[in-house]
């Protein structure tokens, strides 16, 4: 029996025993028929609230109104060297459901604008079911879910790239549209974490369908499209990070995924992503501020395959890619609005086989100042200095305002 129900079982004798020695008093002298009248309409009251209570208690229990509503908006503004500038909005919800004590869902949309062509025509928003997954906890160290998540490939994706946390206004290379590492897949997967000493490790594992290899598009054939979410073969992924934290500053990472992305129709083709990521973050009293650091690089790499319509017609795909970070915010400066600023400096660069459609270097410095409203709504700017093999160097100013919520 839980502690209210005794409470309110308690309360519910007390009153009964305040009417029976209501009902007499020492010498024997009855109360009258209008005081018990009073004491029987007050008892009823007291029922009819406590009726109302349980329900409440009732519709508060979990599964029923244990719903959080949390995401993340951005608007901003973008000048690209040889295209025409613009303004942005996107706007990402995220549901999350607390069924009982073990089991949750989280399910999350990402509503963006789209378009319009080189006539001005064919504007529209953009809706993509970014998550939709299941999970259970089984115990303090393992969680499993099952359904479309962020896939745990090192942990840009599944941590840093929603727009208020990332620190610029755009994604590395390796991790924008049309990178090498996977964003979010549909499958199973488990994640836990546990003490080691005095250090903690905490991993993640998945079965997934995996991503399908584009081979019918000059432009891109030899790439593979994370964006895939029906399996092309009878083969699925398979992927882990495995992470340790020597202290609690730093985070070391490393990430493996297996696959078969070919088209039943087509040569079989092995795929093999590792990835390094290194994550620290620390208050510096020296330095009067935070310090973090972010590094994480990607290798990929495809069987040599034929392609049709591509010239040469056969070729292998090993591309690597990643980025390094750095910020620092003057926390402890003396005046309030210069420890809401943030400076950063990141690196870039994508790797791809000359012989591949769209091969060459890719490389970009990107500096950046951020300005924390609060602390979870920032207004950044940012220009990409873009330098390409082979290519036009495509250059980018940028500014935007994200918050979380």
């Amino acid at each position: 029996m839980s502690i209210k129900r005794m409470v309110i079982k308690m309360i519910f004798v007390l009153i009964l025993a305040g009417i029976s020695s209501a009902a007499q008093d020492p010498n024997n002298n009855y109360v009258t028929r209008r005081e018990y009248n009073n004491l029987s309409n007050e008892l009823e009251a007291f029922k009819n609230q406590l009726a109302d209570l349980e329900s409440t208690a009732n519709a508060s229990k979990l599964g029923f109104t244990k719903l959080l509503i949390a995401g993340d908006a951005a608007v901003g503004y973008i000048d690209e060297h040889d295209s025409p500038s613009t303004f942005t909005s996107q706007f990402n919800p995220m549901f999350m459901w607390q069924l009982n004590d073990r089991l949750f869902f989280d399910g999350g949309v990402e509503i963006s604008l789209e378009g319009p062509d080189e006539d001005g025509e064919d504007s529209q928003s953009d809706f993509e079911m970014d998550t939709a997954y299941l999970a259970y906890f089984v115990n303090n160290c393992v969680s499993i879910g099952a359904g479309k998540f962020s896939t745990p490939f090192t942990v840009y994706h599944r941590h840093f790239d929603p727009t208020w946390i990332n620190r610029l206004p755009f994604d590395p290379l390796a991790y924008a549209d049309g990178g090498i590492a996977p964003d979010s897949s549909v499958g199973i997967f488990a994640i836990g974490a546990a003490p080691v000493n005095h250090s903690m490790i905490n991993y993640a594992a998945y079965l997934t369908n995996g991503p399908a290899l584009i081979t019918n598009d000059p432009e891109s054939a030899g790439s593979l499209n994370f964006d895939n979410y029906s399996d092309q073969n009878h083969n699925k992924a398979f992927g882990f990070r495995l992470g340790y934290l020597p202290f609690r500053a730093l985070e070391i990472g490393y990430s493996f995924e297996y696959s078969k992305p070919n088209p039943s129709n087509f040569e079989t083709v092995h795929s093999y992503l590792h990835g390094l990521d290194l994550n620290y973050e620390k208050e510096n009293d020296y330095l009067m501020g935070r310090i973090m650091g972010r590094f994480g690089w990607v290798w990929s790499q495809l069987d040599r395959a034929t392609y049709p319509g591509v010239t040469p017609a056969r070729f292998d795909n090993d591309r690597n890619g990643g980025y390094a970070e750095v910020s620092y915010r003057p926390t402890k400066a003396f005046e309030d609005w210069v420890n809401r600023l943030e400076f950063i400096l990141r690196y870039d660069r994508l790797n791809i086989p000359s012989r591949a459609p769209g091969g060459g270097e890719e490389s970009r410095w990107i500096p950046g100042v951020d300005y924390w409203l609060t602390p979870r709504t920032v207004l950044k700017a940012a220009y990409a200095f873009d330098k390409r093999e082979n290519r036009k160097d495509n250059n980018i100013f940028a500014v935007q305002i994200a918050t979380g919520f």
